[in-house]
């Protein structure tokens, strides 16, 4: 594998984790929804192939990817 797509999946691991800490802790006051998408639209549209990831695994997270 390729260093660009181990950066990118690399990306990917951190929006599971992000996504099983947000399951893990529920809080009454965000919606895990709605932080998912600002952390995709975020990193979205870096150059940056980790930040990307994170992206697409959070898009993919919500049903999106």
């Amino acid at each position: 594998m390729d260093r660009p797509a181990k950066e990118f999946l690399a990306g990917f691991q951190k929006a599971a984790q992000l996504t099983q800490s947000l399951a893990d802790s529920r809080s009454p006051h965000s919606d895990p929804t709605d932080y998912l998408r600002d952390v995709a639209d975020l990193h979205g549209h870096s150059d940056d192939l980790v930040r990307r990831g994170l992206a697409v695994g959070c898009l993919c997270a919500m049903g999106k990817g």
